[in-house]
């Protein structure tokens, strides 16, 4: 089993998701809110790491009791057991910005509508998420005619970040959403279902800041901004251009939704694939793997004296693998450095783990070869199964 080390200092700026669905694609899933033995809006606050969050969401329970609760930017599943006036529920899977996250129990209270769940993060610290349960409200009528204006989500499994403007009106910085198929996928068909006023909101980019412990210690962060959301006048035809890292343009046409509504829009680029942000520290020499998709890549690198540094074995020879990303980490890079290597030659490939959903999609990777800011080598492949090894190349170090 691969372990990776993620620090829940992550400051949440959108809202969470807390839904059953099932990623296997289980057909007896219910469909619809109103076909779940519980589902609410849950609007409260997480606290973790020393920071609290306002967020909001929407939760769901099966009749078996299955428990989903699904975010745009992690994963929890679990089951709940009704109790008299309360639902106990037990946490046990996670991922994403729940992952290593360990003991998650808590409660709904039916009869006030109040959800509380508190967990362990893994240097010990506590993790709490409670507010309120609010019916739902998917229905287009009930007074929903009467807002102006409704959502247009945009979102992309893409290497290369995108800039998309509307009505003149330009978000930047959109990297790759961590759900493969975005909100197009069938994990967000409930989400999509659901009314909001819209009304007071601006366009923006919601972005959340994601802090990993790494293997050796200390930390390394970076910021991901997945969901770009345009609220416009409803049912109104816009125009919209996509701008690409890459140089890549794209145009196209939309129709907005009745008020309180929303329209998804996943991206894609058949351009020249980007290099996507470099996580890790810097290092002489610096080994940094990027790859796309909702996919486990490893990175291997053999010393001089013939040492391999990867997952199995985090350091040798004075190099280290500070990041090591797996499925539900929110990232996907890995790095290993030195600070000042020894000379020698050094080989280095990469490995395909796995998949991180039902399937095992292709994935395009680059390798980076750096001596301090400088690049000295770049080797890009395709791997499409998990077991699969790329190339093993050799870099010369002075």
């Amino acid at each position: 089993m691969k372990k990776v080390f993620i620090s829940l200092g992550i400051f949440i700026s959108f809202f969470v998701l807390v839904i059953a669905c099932s990623s296997d694609g289980d057909s007896s899933t219910p469909q619809n809110f109103e076909d779940f033995a519980f589902s609410g809006i849950f609007r409260g606050t997480l606290y973790s790491s020393g920071v609290s969050n306002s967020i909001e969401g929407y939760v769901t329970i099966e009749d078996n009791g299955k428990t989903t609760l699904d975010l745009l930017s992690g994963r929890m599943k679990g089951t709940s057991v009704l109790n008299g006036d309360n639902y106990n529920i037990t946490i046990n899977e996670v991922s994403g910005i729940f992952k290593d996250v360990t003991n998650i129990t808590g409660t709904i209270e039916i009869s006030t509508r109040t959800l509380y769940l508190s967990g362990t993060n893994p240097d010990g610290s506590p993790l709490t998420v409670g507010g309120e349960v609010p019916p739902v409200t998917v229905q287009s009528t009930g007074g929903w005619e009467n807002l102006a204006k409704s959502a247009v989500v945009f979102s992309h499994n893409e290497s290369c970040k995108a800039s998309i403007t509307i009505d003149g009106v330009t978000l930047s910085g959109l990297n790759a959403h961590y759900e493969q198929g975005g909100y197009c996928s069938p994990t967000y068909s409930l989400w999509n279902q659901i009314y909001q006023n819209y009304d007071n909101k601006v366009s923006q980019i919601y972005c959340h800041t994601v802090t990993l412990q790494a293997l050796g210690g200390g930390t390394v962060s970076f910021e991901d901004c997945n969901t770009a959301v345009f609220y416009l006048p409803k049912n109104t035809q816009y125009t919209y251009t996509v701008n690409w890292e890459n140089g890549e343009t794209e145009t196209g046409t939309l129709t907005t939704a009745g008020g309180g509504g929303k329209v998804t829009k996943c991206l894609s680029n058949n351009g020249p694939e980007c290099d996507g942000e470099l996580v890790g520290n810097s290092g002489n020499p610096r080994f940094n793997l990027q790859y796309t998709g909702n996919v486990d890549l490893d990175l291997y690198v053999v010393t001089p004296n013939g040492t391999t540094i990867s997952y199995l074995n985090s350091t040798g020879q004075g190099g280290e693998l500070d990041v090591d990303c797996t499925c539900g980490g929110s990232c996907s890079g890995e790095n290993i450095f030195w600070t000042n290597g020894p000379s020698g030659q050094y080989q280095f490939y990469v490995k395909y783990y796995g998949g991180c959903g039902s399937s095992s999609p292709s994935s395009n990777f680059t390798i980076k070869v750096l001596n301090g800011n400088n690049v000295v080598q770049t080797k890009t492949g395709t791997l499409s199964a998990a077991g699969q090894q790329s190339t093993v190349w050799t870099y010369t170090h002075p």
